[in-house]
């Protein structure tokens, strides 16, 4: 059977989010560690944390605001790379961009336990924090760009879902691992741990992942009828097409700010449940950090599991003609956030940890479904300029900054004032579900239809000329290390040209 290199884009897309957005749960972890509480903590699920007190534990003069303010530094710079982020994937190749931003900031993860141990001073950490969500602006708009390439229109919502089912298991992985390493190993292992992995999957993705699947040498016959038949048929990233971006009109697209109010207000929750949820159950329960760790997790497991099997079934609902693609969407968005935001409401009125571990469960796990909503409706309006849609969006990262803000001033080490915190992520919410219920789309829109007619995004006249890149074996001898690792045409980066006959010269010394 032949080896789906869509399948493989997926697996390696997966795995850089599971990393990178796990950097954002390491640290806030690290963080509800390291500033200790005048108040005992209580004797967690697994006995006393063994590295208290120990050359291996660290406790800083860092202020839980101070804390907040941190994860606000490191929103405020992705914040300002989105749009920048998905024009350089649109002008250069994504798959570059994408590399990059991994890997600048996965040397700066490893550098992050030096000044938080040896400098008092809060600011070289503040600035690491800047610099780390600066470059990873890039990450996501450039990420999508590759999805984009590859997501046969049958399988849009599914593939995009798989991916970003590592953004929503990551935190659960994180937590769970700083959790058991700061109390059982070391207070910075898995600052060390995550950013080598980050170093690893980006050399990974940028040696063996290809923008494009016609500039894949291993195609296999199969997937090459399939993305002739259901490709994005959209151009290769390049000068002339960044030319064309139609900025106006795209600015002027009420589905366009569907998108981007839902994404302010998955940032606002979500940056609340990776940074600030952690803290709710030390203020309010008085937990350790390893029983932090595996019960801020549960909700994210439990969403993970609704963004996979959700973005199946939206898929099929499209497929078989049971919704039109705008109302699957709104479906998708309107419960899964719709439920999220009642639980989040509803944690104001609760005192025990049973409940509201209950609470944040169902509502952070059906939240998964709304995935197959704002978060791949940018394939679905502008195929051509998905980079530059999901850039827009991620301008939504503002939701994060507020949130982190907000926290930061309200908080007073007790249940009430995070029970204020949550009626009002809750009632934001609420407001972005109307807002996207009223004014999404899932059609293409007229000003994304492409003015060349070459397809997908390789510098090709015709669907034909595909074939000329297809391994001529049969499928039953077509092997992964035979096409990915000894490729029939070889890529030379000293000759990476764009379509506009220009050196690609951005990047290229990785």
């Amino acid at each position: 059977m032949a080896f789906l290199r869509r399948v493989y884009v997926v697996f390696l897309g997966f795995l850089g989010l599971l990393i990178s957005i796990g950097f954002r749960s390491v640290f806030s972890m690290i963080m509800v560690h390291v500033v200790k509480s005048n108040q005992g903590e209580k004797e967690g699920l697994f006995g006393k944390c063994n590295v208290n007190g120990t050359a291996r534990d660290l406790s800083v003069t860092y202020s839980v605001p101070d804390t907040q303010f941190f994860q606000s530094a490191y929103f405020f710079g992705s914040f300002l790379m989105q749009l920048p982020g998905g024009y350089l994937a649109t002008r250069f190749s994504p798959r570059r961009v994408c590399g990059l931003s991994i890997l600048i900031s996965s040397v700066l993860m490893i550098v992050l336990p030096f000044p938080i141990q040896y400098i008092q001073n809060p600011a070289p950490v503040f600035i690491i924090r800047f610099l780390q969500g600066l470059v990873e602006g890039w990450s996501v708009p450039a990420m999508n760009g590759v999805i984009s390439a590859w997501a046969p229109k049958s399988e849009k919502s599914r593939m995009v879902t798989f991916v970003y089912a590592g953004a929503y298991l990551s935190p659960a992985l994180a937590m769970v691992l700083t959790g058991v390493s700061a109390c059982w190993v070391s207070w910075n292992a898995s600052l060390f741990l995550y950013g080598g992995l980050g170093v690893i999957w980006s050399f990974a993705w940028v040696c063996t992942i290809y923008d494009t699947p016609t500039l894949h040498p291993g195609l296999h016959r199969s997937e090459t009828d399939v993305f002739s038949k259901e490709g994005a048929n959209v151009s290769k990233g390049s000068q002339s097409v960044a030319q064309r971006i139609p900025w106006s009109k795209i600015l002027r697209s009420l589905p366009v700010w569907a998108i981007i109010l839902g994404s302010f207000c998955r940032n606002w929750i979500f940056s609340m449940m990776i940074t600030q949820v952690p803290q709710y159950f030390k203020d309010a329960f008085n937990k350790d950090i390893a029983t932090i760790g595996f019960t801020a997790a549960l909700p994210e497991v439990l969403m993970t599991i609704v963004t996979i099997s959700g973005g199946v079934f939206i898929d099929k609902l499209i497929k078989h003609n049971l919704l039109s693609t705008s109302h699957g969407r709104k479906l998708a968005q309107c419960m899964g956030f719709g439920i999220e935001a009642l639980c989040l409401i509803g944690l104001r009125f609760v005192e025990t940890s049973e409940i509201a571990l209950t609470l944040l469960s169902v509502g952070v796990g059906f939240s998964g479904l709304a995935i197959s909503g704002y978060q791949v409706n940018p394939l679905d309006l502008a195929p051509q300029y998905v980079s530059i849609l999901t850039g827009l969006s991620r301008l939504g990262t503002l939701g994060a900054i507020l949130s982190t803000f907000v926290a930061g001033k309200l908080h007073q080490n007790n249940l009430q004032s995070w029970q204020n915190l949550f009626t009002i992520a809750g009632s934001i919410h609420l407001a972005g579900v109307l807002f996207y219920g009223i004014f999404a789309s899932g059609e293409r829109q007229p000003w994304a239809e492409p003015t060349e007619t070459r397809p997908l995004l390789a510098p090709v006249d015709s669907v034909p000329e595909l074939s000329r890149n297809v391994l001529e074996e049969d499928v039953g001898d077509s092997k992964f290390s035979k096409s990915l690792f000894q490729p029939k045409r070889r890529r030379s980066i000293l000759n990476d040209f764009d379509e506009d006959g220009n050196p690609s010269w951005f990047l290229n010394t990785i």
